[in-house]
């Protein structure tokens, strides 16, 4: 096991919900249904910007493996209650690959 993969065995532990974004319905957003994933929690305020090229302030980003099927913008994500439990929206996703491979890549979601 390389040393990226026991650093993702202890990142990627608190169990996230998530609601993509499937579109827009007659009268409100439209919301798979949710499912769990296991992500890393930050919570910290930050400057983003959105998707339209908005700033916007981000209040938590949730890491997750690189592997992660992609969260649209707007989709809604349910922190644990050890975060307060919560319910977001997501304002930016990224992608990073470290490249040395001495950290595990990593797929995020910044949200209000």
């Amino acid at each position: 096991m390389s040393v990226a993969d026991q650093i993702a065995k202890v990142w990627f532990v608190w169990p996230v919900s998530v609601q993509r974004h499937a579109g827009e319905g007659p009268y409100e957003p439209a919301f798979d249904p949710a499912v769990t994933v296991l992500g890393k929690i930050t919570t910290k305020r930050k400057l983003v910007k959105a998707a339209d090229g908005s700033e916007a302030i981000s209040e938590a980003r949730v890491s997750l493996p690189v592997g992660t099927a992609l969260i649209p913008v707007d989709s809604l994500v349910t922190l644990p209650p050890e975060f307060g439990g919560r319910t977001a929206q997501v304002l930016a996703d990224q992608l990073h690959h470290d490249g040395s491979g001495l950290t595990p890549n990593f797929y995020s979601i910044d949200l209000t």
